[in-house]
């Protein structure tokens, strides 16, 4: 229970108490609320329920007057009204808290946070069982947040826990989310099912850290365009059929091994193939904003239903990287190694949590 100072209300300090605030984020109305919190105590008389309505609805006024200064932190750490040193933080870490099937819902919709996607809060809200309210509350706390660090420079999670002191994850899942949003990141569930909202957020932080320019008044919101350039010219200069005799090469040793498939190397000879294909095309801004659906439909999908493991990939991938790294130092090919392992790395680590999805 936290007690709020709202001296130009009152003279004592209110009561404010956790369980009744989490009900009033959740969403709930007042009559829903006082129902949950009376179901705790069924020994509670009528005259108790009584009690229990007017504390409810007491403190849901306070929560609507708090509510202003919740949505502009600054606001909140300096106000005069609201004396609140020991709770603010707790405060906005749960007014800012994310339901990962609301979230999951709004990114996988393809849109911008515009009047449109509001709209559509009432369907998120019915299939996701969470209430209207509080999806409107998620959905207005990310347009917020995007519209606070769109176009600054530097690190987007950094720039959130700046301005609003939310907490590093939370920092990272709004990060992900914008960045997502303002990419234009396709991740409709219906044509990736089963990626949960937590994987999603593991893969595009990968990207921001990976994939985003490092020149002075960058964001990480950015993509490397001159990367990807690079990445588009790799296939230039190192074919299909150079590629596929680097695998052989490089995985001499495994052919015969019995530990391993007897598909193992040809498969491993599809996924380098298939995986320069997807790096060329990322250049190109429709390709770029489905890398997770051809991550899952071109490398994964086959993988696995060719009767291989989670573990064979990470060897296959491992192979790869190992086998072009060999092969370019002996034919001169220096300059692409770089550009290959930033490639590969990023690919790897999206790839294995998607696996495990």
């Amino acid at each position: 229970m936290y007690k709020v100072d709202i001296m130009s209300c009152v003279s004592d300090p209110l009561l404010i108490e956790e369980d009744v605030f989490n009900l009033w984020l959740a969403g709930l109305t007042v009559d829903q609320a006082v129902d949950k919190r009376y179901k705790k105590d069924s020994s509670c008389s009528s005259f108790d329920r009584t009690i229990v309505a007017l504390d409810t609805e007491d403190q849901y006024q306070t929560f609507s007057l708090l509510e202003p200064l919740l949505r502009k932190p600054p606001a909140l750490a300096s106000s005069p009204v609201v004396n609140m040193p020991f709770i603010t933080d707790t405060l906005l870490q749960q007014y800012y808290s994310l339901d990962a099937v609301v979230a999951r819902e709004l990114v996988g919709r393809g849109q911008k946070m515009t009047a449109k996607l509001r709209k559509d809060l009432d369907i998120i809200s019915d299939k996701t069982g969470i209430p209207m309210k509080s999806c409107l509350r998620q959905y207005d706390n990310i347009k917020r947040i995007y519209k606070e660090v769109d176009e600054k420079e530097g690190k987007v999670s950094q720039n959130i826990q700046r301005y609003y002191g939310l907490s590093p994850p939370l920092c990272q899942q709004y990060a992900a989310i914008i960045y997502i949003v303002d990419n234009r990141i396709d991740v409709a569930p219906r044509k990736i099912p089963n990626l949960t909202y937590t994987a999603l957020v593991k893969c595009v932080v990968v990207l921001m850290s990976e994939w985003c320019p490092t020149s002075e008044g960058s964001s990480d919101m950015d993509i490397d365009r001159a990367f990807l350039k690079e990445l588009h010219s790799l296939k230039d200069r190192v074919s299909d059929s150079m590629l596929v005799g680097m695998i052989n090469h490089g995985s001499e040793s495994l052919k015969n091994n019995p530990d391993y498939p007897k598909n193992f190397v040809s498969e491993v000879r599809k996924l380098a193939v298939k995986l320069m294909s997807i790096g060329y095309s990322l250049v190109h801004t429709k390709d770029y904003t489905d890398i997770f659906i051809d991550l899952d439909e071109m490398i994964l999908c086959p993988w696995f239903n060719a009767g291989l493991s989670l573990s064979h990939l990470e060897l296959g991938l491992s192979t790869l990287l190992g086998s072009y790294v060999t092969a370019a130092q002996n034919t001169g090919l220096y300059s692409t190694i770089p550009i290959f392992e930033k490639y590969l790395r990023c690919v790897t680590s999206c790839l294995l949590v998607l696996a495990n999805r």
